[in-house]
């Protein structure tokens, strides 16, 4: 929504730059928000990665010392079992983090007037992140949402309301032929106060 649209619904220029003031600061606040929530998830990513180096150097020290005894080789190897599975697993955390940043910062450009609701009727099973970091099957959901539920995208076409572009309609001074000439649209106030202007 833009000063002209706001002007079009009758507001005065004060009033559109309250309106104005008052949509930067829920930008600021939604930026905000979406900025501490990627540094929590960055922390998380960073802590993940340390801990699997980690992991990485404790195997290698209990290889080295392990030689030669057959009960610490038999305990290193499930470790080293259990090592894989959690780094599997934090790869896929890491992943799935990966895709919901990049997802809710694609969704954020695209108009939505609420970003959860547009992730709520994504098939989430159709899109994959690429190795550039580009969402692939997104465009097509979104262009499907655009069409077919355009009320849940700020997209610029809408217009205010205005009733028979704000022309009042000329009736006929008989009563009968005006209400065939109206039909279902026919108002019997304004045809009484078209009469008594005539």
């Amino acid at each position: 929504m833009n000063n002209e649209d706001l002007k079009k619904l009758g507001l005065t220029d004060e009033q559109v730059k309250g309106v104005m003031v008052l949509k930067g600061e829920l930008i600021k606040q939604e930026q905000a928000k979406a900025q501490a929530d990627l540094d929590a998830k960055t922390a998380e990513v960073n802590n993940l990665s340390l801990q699997i180096a980690n992991r990485d150097k404790d195997i290698k020290a209990l290889k080295k010392s392990s030689e030669g005894n057959e009960e610490l080789s038999k305990q290193l190897t499930e470790l080293q079992g259990k090592y894989k599975a959690d780094t599997e697993s934090l790869e896929a955390q890491l992943n799935q983090t990966r895709f919901d940043s990049v997802l809710n910062e694609a969704l954020s450009k695209t108009k939505a007037r609420d970003v959860k609701d547009i992730k709520a009727l994504l098939n989430a099973d159709n899109i994959s992140l690429s190795d550039d970091g580009k969402l692939i099957g997104l465009d097509e959901q979104i262009s499907t949402l655009q069409e077919q539920k355009s009320y849940l995208f700020d997209l610029g076409k809408g217009q205010a309301y205005s009733p028979n572009g704000g022309q009042s309609t000329k009736y006929s001074s008989d009563l009968a032929t005006a209400m065939k000439q109206g039909g279902d649209d026919f108002n019997l106030t304004n045809w009484i106060k078209e009469q008594g202007e005539n």
